[in-house]
């Protein structure tokens, strides 16, 4: 058995009756957190929307496994600012019961993989623009997804608008990536990497919690002969087809669910995904 890298050294550590403080303080500081900000949207002002417009023009994309829990909590704070579809692909060993009447759930195979997932929950919005997340992405007011879609139906050179995220408990902003964080033999972006358009930036590599043009997302699917290590094989396909912007209005916030031990027994499990890369890319 080879030895364990410091990484999952960490991770055995945190995992075991040894890391039980450093998990009761994780969860803790993260509930508290994630009160706050909805305490914090609702004195927030709500604004002028038009919420009838944004669910017809608009559905949610999300795929969930094993964490039926956060995926009811993405739900339920989309609900906050957007009454339309939510479309949750789901290859759990039982799948999660819709949150609600608008919310449907494509039920996939075992373990099938996230970009499995992400096809599927795409194959089935039928609006000209779709949300596209990760299940243990939080919504708030500052979630402007109307202005999203009002900001691509005036732009049409840009094909999606990434949010600005925020990463709790630590509570940091993450930069949207250029090209160096885009695969090697990518193609050219369209609009280079920091190109302002009204406010937003042009950029190569964003967060998964992006408002997109259906269409335009279906010409770039997600890889599925990847399982898991999607996230930086995607953009570099969309690199010179689709175009990213990132908007500071659009805000979300990224929970994660690191003890999860179930779930991450398989997320971890990517070492088939590095060596398809590694011939794709390499």
């Amino acid at each position: 058995m080879p030895p364990m890298s410091s990484v999952e050294l960490v991770r055995a550590v945190l995992g075991s009756p040894l890391g039980a403080p450093v998990r009761v303080l994780y969860s803790g500081v993260l509930r508290l957190q994630v009160v706050a900000v909805g305490m914090l949207d609702a004195a927030r002002s709500r604004g002028r929307s038009d919420r009838g417009w944004l669910a017809e023009q608009l559905s949610v994309s999300a795929k969930t496994f094993l964490r039926p829990a956060t995926a009811r909590r993405m739900v339920r704070t989309v609900r906050r600012v957007f009454d339309g579809d939510v479309v949750i692909a789901d290859d759990s060993p039982t799948p999660m019961a819709p949150p609600d009447a608008r919310c449907r759930i494509v039920e996939l195979p075992f373990n099938s993989g996230v970009t499995v997932g992400r096809n599927a929950a795409l194959a089935q919005v039928r609006t000209p623009f779709v949300l596209v997340t990760d299940d243990d992405v939080l919504f708030t007011r500052a979630s402007d997804l109307e202005r999203a879609v009002r900001f691509l139906v005036d732009h049409p050179e840009v094909d999606a608008v990434c949010a600005f995220q925020v990463e709790l408990p630590r509570w940091y902003a993450v930069e949207a990536g250029d090209e160096s964080e885009l695969f090697p033999g990518h193609r050219p972006l369209r609009i280079p990497h920091g190109t302002e358009i009204d406010g937003t930036r042009v950029v190569a590599k964003g967060p998964t919690a992006y408002v997109g043009r259906t269409e335009a997302l279906r010409q770039v699917p997600y890889d599925e002969k990847i399982r898991m290590v999607d996230h930086r094989d995607f953009f570099s396909s969309a690199a010179g087809r689709l175009v990213f912007v990132q908007a500071r209005w659009f805000v979300v916030y990224h929970a994660r669910t690191p003890f999860n031990r179930s779930y991450n027994q398989h997320r971890d499990d990517v070492h088939p995904d590095l060596f398809y890369l590694g011939g794709k890319w390499g």
